[in-house]
């Protein structure tokens, strides 16, 4: 009877290797470049374990102007939010990072030129995985990630975008952060 308590007990303790190790820090707060948020991101993080959720927020004001015979000016402001749950692969502080989740995208616009000026605005989801590495202490501390993640949507691709296809398109991360 014994050896099957103890053959248990092994089991939960390698299916929970943060619980065995005792992870400190549950929280982190980190800036991403690239990544879920498109051109950046500002996320907060909750670890419970291996597991983790985040979320995050980038704002992006663009603009263009033109000219063909006459002049015309092109604001855009994109608002995203990426919703992202997280699996650690850990070693010690350094740790594979698999993910998967959405952004959502918000993108408002307006255009003027020659005589003529419209506006519009739309919401769109995009989904996304992420692969990557994790240095992050256990016990709190300066917190760095960079991987490779997939955006899948319509209208993506590498060459020949198709807004009416759904498509893939490789996309890179880079985070340094704080963890506690």
């Amino acid at each position: 009877m014994k050896p099957i308590a103890l053959a248990t007990v092994a089991a939960a303790l390698c299916a929970t290797p943060a619980l065995a190790r005792g992870r400190d820090a549950s929280s982190s707060f980190f800036v991403e470049g690239g990544g879920p948020g498109l051109l950046y991101s500002v996320n907060y993080e909750f670890l419970d374990g291996d597991f983790g959720l985040r979320a995050g927020f980038s704002y992006q004001p663009l603009s263009a102007t033109g000219s063909s015979g006459g002049s015309g000016r092109a604001p855009v402001s994109l608002f995203t939010v990426p919703i992202l749950a997280n699996y650690l692969v850990n070693s010690g502080s350094s740790a594979l990072e698999l993910g998967g989740g959405a952004t959502i995208i918000r993108a408002d616009g307006a255009a003027s030129g020659n005589g003529l000026a419209v506006s519009a605005s739309g919401t769109t989801v995009l989904g996304t995985a992420i692969l990557g590495y994790r240095l992050q202490p256990a016990d709190g501390g300066f917190q760095f990630r960079i991987g490779i993640e997939a955006l899948v949507g319509k209208g993506l691709a590498l060459t020949n975008p198709d807004p009416t296809k759904l498509g893939v398109m490789p996309w890179m991360y880079l985070s340094i952060g704080y963890s506690i």
